[in-house]
């Protein structure tokens, strides 16, 4: 719980304007979501890095953030169909980048 509430204060003092700063915090959030077995939450909270990043290239310390995240997802939650969806998106997201 403190590694997310400590993510929520960084977003909330990462200004809006700062894109890539913000979607990094996030893409650690949905981790720390993970982490904490809220697929639900955590899958949701990964898929606002993808909105976030919408018409720009995905920063490499970032792909590689959410290819953590996803090798996660499947072990964690392999069956949940949140964690599915989550994954077509993400090799959509990754192809097109």
């Amino acid at each position: 719980m403190e590694a997310e509430a400590a993510s929520h204060q960084a977003l909330a003092d990462i200004p809006q304007h700062f894109r890539r700063n913000r979607a990094l915090a996030t893409a650690r959030l949905a981790m720390t979501q993970l982490h904490q077995h809220d697929v639900d939450q955590a899958c949701a909270t990964a898929s606002t890095v993808f909105d976030l990043m919408d018409g720009h290239p995905i920063p490499g310390r970032m792909r590689s953030l959410l290819g953590d995240y996803y090798r996660d997802l499947i072990s964690l939650a392999p069956e949940a169909t949140v964690a599915r969806g989550w994954g077509d998106r993400y090799r959509a997201e990754w192809s097109r980048a």
